[in-house]
């Protein structure tokens, strides 16, 4: 499988620790529901391609980006499969799908999932596994890019380049 469109673009709120506060709260809300669903055996085994080569973990997932947006001035390009695992593409999956990141048209930015419930971290996890290909002889890989809003990464280093420079000015009120 090659990707000609490889990264996403994140963005999160600049100076709102308030908002970071409530968001890595409800990210570790997140893990333990999904962590709870793992001990469920017929679960576990019904989303054993998230997990195929280690399960993964919402609130680190979610302090790690944090990190990295803060460190990258608030907006920064992701490679999808820059760990060779396809990890991050598993967790970002989720966490699209569970609402911490929307979608705007041009890049993912951060949001507060509305309602987090068991049902509704099973669901997200289910609708993950069933996005995939089959490569023949009884191989089923999972492509969460296939419902990710991708972005070569000549494109995606252009973004960020522009998204750095904007917020180098100030506004001045005359």
């Amino acid at each position: 499988m090659t990707l000609s469109a490889t990264h996403v673009l994140l963005e999160m709120p600049r100076e709102r620790p308030e908002f970071e506060a409530a968001w890595l709260a409800k990210a570790i809300e997140a893990e333990a529901l999904w962590s709870a669903a793992q001990a469920d055996r017929e679960f576990h085994d019904r989303v054993d391609l998230l997990h195929a080569d280690g399960i993964p973990d919402l609130a680190a997932f979610a302090r790690e980006t944090l990190d990295e947006l803060k460190q990258q001035n608030y907006a920064a390009a992701f490679e999808l499969y820059a760990d060779g695992y396809g990890m991050f593409s598993r967790e970002f999956g989720l966490m699209v799908r569970l609402g911490f990141f929307i979608h705007d048209g041009v890049c993912y930015r951060m949001g507060l999932p509305s309602t987090l419930t068991p049902q509704v971290v099973r669901q997200a996890a289910i609708g993950l596994c069933a996005v995939g290909e089959d490569w023949g002889d009884g191989v089923f890989v999972l492509t969460p890019e296939r419902h990710l809003h991708m972005h070569r990464e000549s494109d995606a280093e252009a973004w960020q380049s522009r998204r750095r420079a904007m917020s180098r000015f100030t506004v001045v009120n005359a």
